[in-house]
């Protein structure tokens, strides 16, 4: 009798990401005619220990994370023009959603299921000390699919962001963050 091997649970997607052109708009939309906030501001967000597709990178960006139910909405709007997977995204001329994000319960399963599917990792940093990978999906999918490493202070943001979801009442729509 043959064993059917599963592969990693990875979870439900629990985020989506869009690169965006101006942050300001996207906000707008998002707030005013989604209802989806309150969104936190990231200026200049600290991605540690960049690496795109194999070298070194500096990219810099700025996120806006808010709520719109249980899904996490992320707006990412690059400062400079380092090599990333979001650079890379908007020289192609892409619009749309860029990834989704997924907190696989065996980060290190997760990675090894998806090297092992052909998958290249395009994008490698760490935000706080927590790892996060971006898979090149976009061949198969149309977008990318971010990986992040489960950790308790990743999983803290999640919920502080989702807390003030449910609790908001339009009142204070964009909020200062820091990571």
């Amino acid at each position: 009798m043959s064993t059917i091997v599963q592969p990693p649970p990875l979870g439900s997607v629990s985020q989506v990401a869009y690169v965006v052109a101006d942050l300001d708009h996207a906000l707008s939309y998002w707030i005013e005619v989604m209802h989806a906030g309150p969104f936190f501001v990231f200026e200049h967000a600290a991605l540690e220990n960049q690496r795109y597709r194999g070298g070194p990178s500096d990219a810099e960006v700025t996120l806006a994370v808010g709520n719109s139910g249980e899904t996490q909405i992320e707006l990412i709007f690059c400062e400079n023009d380092a090599p990333s997977v979001y650079k890379e995204f908007q020289d192609a001329g892409r619009s749309g959603v860029h990834h989704v994000g997924l907190m696989p319960a065996d980060y290190g399963e997760a990675r090894k299921l998806y090297d092992s599917l052909g998958f290249e990792a395009a994008f490698e940093c760490s935000i706080g000390g927590t790892n996060l990978v971006y898979y090149d999906t976009v061949a198969a999918l149309g977008h990318y699919t971010e990986l992040w490493e489960k950790s308790e202070a990743f999983l803290e943001f999640q919920r502080s962001v989702r807390q003030a979801a449910y609790d908001w009442d339009g009142n204070d729509p964009i909020r200062r963050g820091a990571l």
